[in-house]
């Protein structure tokens, strides 16, 4: 009787047992590892903005004009703070395309090219076809880099810092990026009443050092 009892419980444990499924447990995914901080003298001061320290977190974005059947595009980086209005947000530009192809953005290739090939940008406005500047002030005043500026400037993306990554979030060009330049601030002085005086302030940044990316 005994016997014939717990060939019973035998019976059942194994039955109950195939019953049970299995979790499958999916492989991690993986993620582009990207890393933003910039640090340099601005305006004679040592200033340091990194992500996830005081809200800053890093941004970039992309600005497309199509004509004749070509789109051309300029990237933007910049750390941005949910806490402080001061940051510096750097461009380079302009990557092409046939807007024949119908895409939003360039291919992935050309994307990678475009930044291999363009360690030594020169400064332009807006970045077309070159190199920009842009710092904000803590008060919300915004200097630009010039072009045509009288003092010397200089601008490198690190080759070897230029890789690409991609995961489920996109396509990106990690850099470092080290420059120098003054950047102005156009405003018109109305103390001695209209029309005003046209005045520009300068803020030299030097020795700077940005690490970011640009998403396709």
């Amino acid at each position: 009787m005994n016997r014939i009892n717990l060939l019973f419980v035998a019976i059942i444990g194994l039955t109950l047992n195939s019953c049970i499924d299995h979790e499958v447990i999916p492989a991690p995914e993986q993620m582009v590892d990207l890393k933003a901080s910039f640090e340099g003298d601005i305006g004679g001061q040592f200033t340091q903005y990194t992500q996830y320290v005081s809200g800053y977190e890093g941004v970039s974005d992309i600005s497309i004009q199509s004509s004749g059947g070509t789109s051309k595009a300029q990237y933007t980086f910049g750390l941005i703070s949910s806490q402080n209005s001061a940051m510096v947000r750097i461009g380079v530009g302009s990557i092409s395309w046939s807007s024949s192809l119908g895409t939003y953005r360039p291919e992935l290739t050309p994307f990678n090219d475009f930044f291999l090939a363009n360690t030594l940008p020169v400064y332009k406005e807006f970045a077309f076809d070159g190199f920009e500047v842009v710092y904000r002030t803590q008060n919300d005043s915004i200097f630009v880099s010039r072009e045509n500026s009288v003092f010397a400037q200089t601008v490198e993306f690190v080759p070897s810092s230029i890789i690409q990554g991609s995961d489920s979030s996109g396509d990106y060009s990690k850099f470092i990026c080290n420059f120098k330049c003054y950047v102005y601030n156009d405003w018109t002085d109305m103390s001695g009443g209209l029309p005003g005086v046209p005045m520009t302030d300068s803020i030299l940044i030097n020795n700077a050092v940005y690490e970011g990316w640009f998403k396709r």
